[in-house]
């Protein structure tokens, strides 16, 4: 055997190698679609590969024939093989079985009269061995069959250039250069088999074979340098662009491997591209890194707009692993759960809130005064309580009508608490009483409080048909250093006797239960 020709086994056999190695990968990933047709088609490619590399290495006419029969297990349905990885990979689901049998009708024929060439003229007429520039070639005469084989061959895989470049133009970017790199190696085929067919290819050598090999290795770059298979098909991109949230994939390091169009509305990632490190992302990068890092599977988050106030985040992360390589991705799902939380704050504050003039209830007044207690006695601190109570408020109701009642109420409670402390507590206690609370306060200080909002009240005026309607309130104030025994039953029954005695006293004024008196 000439040098050469033993150069061109070892890149068939080398070939085959390859063929059969993306056969097993896509065997590995065999419910991704198309992955089941890539397959057969690179276990067929491998078939070919080497029935070629022993049909160049045969000096006798039946051991060349015998080669060609291995050769078309693969070759007669490579063809129709590729057509239907196409077909799988833009519909997201396979051809009918009915309709792949119907395909597969030509290439079980040829492979039967490839078979039996020795009996009859339907595909080979008169093969012969001749001397090549590099190893006996077989020629022959080409039967009707052959020419029918030939045109199915280049119908099938035209129609699936064809479908890849009209699916190519619909993708974005990156999709777009794995199809161009699909499209590339899938043309290789054809022309050879083109210049092959017009006797362009010098020594009659079958440059198909050749084309394959090219086709393998373009497609181990689309596979592992592109990845092919994380090309979404047309039904489920179109799924997954269609829903609101943000759908990411990420590989073990933090760089994006593919993502949704809705992961561009998310703060900072209008221009993420795949490849980009998102550890490095400068807004989601940090609240993100606990997924990233295994530490946890969800994270809830909030980012501020500057001009739309807070917007509030939910992601969760599935752990992705390769059946082949022990590297492994993430999928992560960010929904913007802004809606959720605002409506959850809202009925938060329907349930805590007073619905006529916007302060705690008493429910929620009651809730935060226990804690107001504990904490002081566990601080060691003292705990003033103020009672309020709106003088002479029924004849504003039975004079003017409940509405202006209302009106008094909000502008009361609008007016009179404004410079209290933030861990100051107050409240609408019922009709129309008021009850404050305040932590680390004293029976001296807490009496200068209750006068300011004592003026505070008499400031809140409503005007009515050209007449200002004033209104006055009475004080009960309570101090008291609260020990284990301490109840805030006890302090508010203290501060309401007092509110008695301000009452009896003559109105608008403060009375104080605590030692100082009066």
């Amino acid at each position: 055997m000439q040098q050469a020709s033993i150069i061109l086994v070892i890149i068939l056999e080398l070939s085959a190698l390859l063929a059969t190695y993306l056969a097993a990968w896509a065997r590995l990933h065999i419910r991704v679609p198309g992955a089941n047709e890539f397959f057969w088609l690179f276990l067929g490619v491998a078939v070919y590969s080497l029935g070629y590399s022993i049909e160049i290495s045969r000096m006798d006419l039946e051991g060349v024939l015998m080669a060609l029969r291995l050769e078309y297990v693969g070759l007669a349905f490579i063809p129709v093989l590729m057509f239907l990885f196409v077909l799988h990979f833009i519909r997201g689901k396979p051809l009918s079985i009915p309709l792949t049998a119907a395909l597969m009708i030509i290439p079980c024929t040829t492979l039967i009269l490839v078979f039996t060439v020795n009996y009859h003229d339907l595909y080979y007429v008169n093969p012969r061995l001749i001397e090549g520039e590099f190893f006996p070639v077989i020629d022959f005469e080409r039967g009707p069959w052959y020419i029918v084989n030939l045109c199915y061959l280049l119908l099938l895989t035209t129609m699936g250039l064809i479908l890849l470049i009209s699916y190519g133009v619909k993708v974005d970017r990156k999709k777009k250069r794995q199809v161009i790199t699909m499209v590339m190696g899938a043309s290789l085929p054809i022309l050879s088999g083109i210049l092959y067919y017009v006797g362009l290819i010098p020594g009659n050598v079958d440059p198909a074979p050749f084309a394959l090999v090219a086709l393998g290795v373009i497609f181990s770059f689309a596979l592992f340098k592109l990845d092919l298979f994380e090309l979404v098909p047309a039904a489920r991109e179109l799924a997954l662009d269609s829903i609101q949230d943000g759908f990411l994939v990420i590989d073990k390091n933090g760089i994006v491997l593919d993502f949704n169009q809705a992961v561009r509305h998310l703060p900072g990632m209008q221009d993420l591209k795949v490849g980009d490190n998102l550890l490095e992302n400068p807004i989601l990068g940090n609240h993100l890194k606990p997924l990233l890092d295994n530490l946890t599977d969800q994270v809830e988050f909030a980012i501020r707009h500057p001009d739309c106030g807070n917007y509030y985040y939910h992601a969760s992360a599935h752990q992705v692993r390769s059946n082949l390589f022990l590297g492994k991705a993430i999928t992560i799902l960010i929904r913007n759960v802004t809606e959720n939380v605002n409506l959850m704050e809202d009925l938060r504050d329907q349930a805590n809130m007073d619905s006529l003039t916007g302060l705690f209830n008493r429910r929620c007044l009651m809730d935060l005064g226990v804690h107001k207690l504990e904490l002081s006695r566990q601080n060691g601190q003292m705990l003033g309580v103020i009672m309020i109570d709106l003088d002479h408020f029924k004849s504003i109701n039975d004079q003017y009508g409940h509405a202006v009642g209302d009106a008094v109420l909000k502008q009361v409670a609008g007016h009179t608490f404004k410079g209290l402390r933030d861990e100051d507590v107050y409240g609408r206690y019922g009709g129309e009483e008021f009850v404050v609370f305040l932590p680390g306060t004293t029976p001296e200080t807490i009496l200068q409080i209750a006068e300011r909002l004592r003026q505070r009240v008499l400031e809140s005026q409503i005007t009515l048909g050209g007449t200002d309607i004033s209104v006055t309130a009475s004080f009960g104030v309570y101090v008291e250093l609260p020990n284990k025994d301490t109840k805030l039953d006890d302090l508010l029954k203290r501060a309401d006797e007092a509110l008695y005695c301000a009452k009896n006293c003559g109105r608008n004024q403060i009375y104080s239960a605590s030692k100082t008196g009066r």
